[in-house]
């Protein structure tokens, strides 16, 4: 970032996305009106059509407030989104009984009751630097009454009294909270920790692991409704620099996945808000000199002539229309497969092991002698697998039961470099990313298809279907 900040910027090169094809078509512009020279602007989110983000530009002229390094504090801002995606008029989120000083990021629930916000524990900040004392950042949640949040309280995480926690994100039905903080506990500067709603409690925060959290800093978490987790951090990269990943937060063996070029950079990008179709979204960066927020939109790949992904069967019926047909004479057809298994008769049934080449044999046998008699054929059988995306799903699932897709493409040796994988999952929602985790909520027949390009630019999908049942109606 462009300067130093207290704990909400303690956030704020060599990128895991390569395909410069794919990189060339994702659009990624700064959002006019919104950003300010000289200030920052980051940490965006959306609610009911508005953007909502925090800067430190100069909110009123007669009283000044500095932090601890005599910066302007943060302010929560707010922003119409229009129908024709520009941005409206940007005006100061400031509800009268939010705490007084630096606010930082925000998250609210789906259905817009509640917020939790990022704040100052102490309301007791001067005006002037103050290097013998210091301020955490808390969580406080406020209900919306009357068009209004009256009742800013703090919320009770048990979390030691000298760290701080922000950065909030909730899950969509509510129950998962995500935030950064300090605490002497986690694995560097700062970690992603996660609270669960029991009742009208939130649980002890949960370090999400290792396989998130570095020694170095997490920050902005972003909790995707597709069950992805989005973030920021500056220890998945040996070269540093922060960078945006999401990943399957819940699996411990699953590694994040860097979000392609040009979202991220040479520069620190972080912070972002990604839509629910995954097809376009906001995040900030300093690739301007100044910490700025960018919104960019992904390509959609349509394929006009989809595949369906074919199970390979290496099972074959053998025959052989020769002259010994009869039940008197002591000869029979014996089969050699090549694979080590034999079979005797005009008709045979056999199943290989694999993809391979294998060295067929038919020979007629004299039953009296046990002797081969002579060779009636032999040829080489070459068994590969169908080039194709393969990728496995359930052939029933009910609603709201999640499942996982991976996409394994078989004899390509044409795909691009670092290829991206689309999904269409055939009830409008799409999903990008080699491992998919999802879950319908509606009863139906959907077709699944996935989508990637090859080097030369063009588009191959393959698709399967799936039937979603509703277990209430069984």
């Amino acid at each position: 970032m462009a300067r130093k900040t207290i704990f909400i910027l303690l956030i704020l090169s060599s990128l895991i996305f390569h395909d410069r094809s794919f990189a060339q078509e994702i659009m990624v512009e700064p959002l006019s009106g919104i950003n300010t020279p000289v200030n920052s602007e980051l940490a965006p989110t959306m609610q009911d059509s508005v953007l909502y983000f925090i800067s430190n530009r100069r909110t009123n002229l007669l009283v000044t407030y500095l932090n601890q390094d005599d910066e302007l504090l943060y302010r929560v801002f707010q922003a119409p989104l229009k129908e024709d995606s520009t941005i409206g008029k940007t005006t100061l989120f400031a509800p009268p009984d939010q705490p007084r000083f630096n606010a930082g990021p925000l998250t609210f629930s789906a259905n817009g009751s509640f917020l939790i916000a990022t704040h100052n524990k102490s309301n007791k900040t001067g005006t002037r630097k103050k290097n013998e004392s210091t301020n955490p950042l808390s969580l406080y949640i406020a209900e919306k009454k009357n068009n209004g949040w009256p009742r800013y309280q703090e919320l009770q995480l048990n979390i030691p009294g000298r760290s701080s926690a922000g950065q909030p994100s909730l899950s969509e039905d509510g129950r998962l909270l995500f935030f950064v903080s300090d605490m002497d506990e986690g694995e560097g500067g700062t970690d992603i920790y996660v609270s669960e709603k029991k009742g009208d409690q939130w649980s002890t925060p949960r370090n999400i692991g290792k396989h998130i959290n570095t020694a170095g800093k997490e920050l902005f978490p972003f909790i995707h409704p597709s069950g992805k987790l989005y973030f920021t951090s500056d220890g998945h990269q040996e070269t540093g620099g922060f960078n945006l990943y999401y990943i399957d937060w819940q699996d411990s063996d699953a590694r994040p996945v860097a979000l392609p070029e040009p979202i991220n950079s040479f520069s620190n990008d972080f912070s972002c808000y990604i839509s629910n179709d995954e097809k376009w979204g906001f995040f900030a960066s300093d690739r301007d000199g100044d910490d700025n927020i960018y919104r960019f939109t992904l390509p959609q790949m349509n394929c006009s002539d989809p595949q369906e992904v074919v199970e390979d069967n290496y099972c074959f019926t053998f025959f052989e229309n020769g002259p010994f047909k009869s039940d008197t004479l002591p000869y029979i057809y014996r089969w050699n497969f090549g694979d080590g298994q034999q079979a005797r008769g005009l008709e045979v049934d056999h199943c290989f092991p694999g993809p391979g080449n294998y060295l067929i044999n038919l020979n007629v046998v004299d039953t009296l002698l046990n002797e081969d008699l002579f060779s009636v054929a032999s040829y080489n059988l070459k068994l590969e697998k169908t080039r194709q995306i393969w990728f496995e799903v359930p052939d029933t699932i009910q609603t709201n039961e999640p499942f996982q897709m991976v996409a394994d493409p078989i004899k390509m040796e044409d795909l691009a470099t670092d290829p991206v994988f689309w999904w269409k999952m055939g009830d409008g929602e799409n999903r990008i990313g080699r491992n998919i985790e999802y879950q319908y909520k509606t009863p139906g027949n959907y077709q699944i298809s996935c989508a990637t390009k090859l080097d030369d630019g063009r588009v191959v999908c393959y698709f399967r279907n799936i039937i979603v049942v509703d277990p209430q109606e069984d």
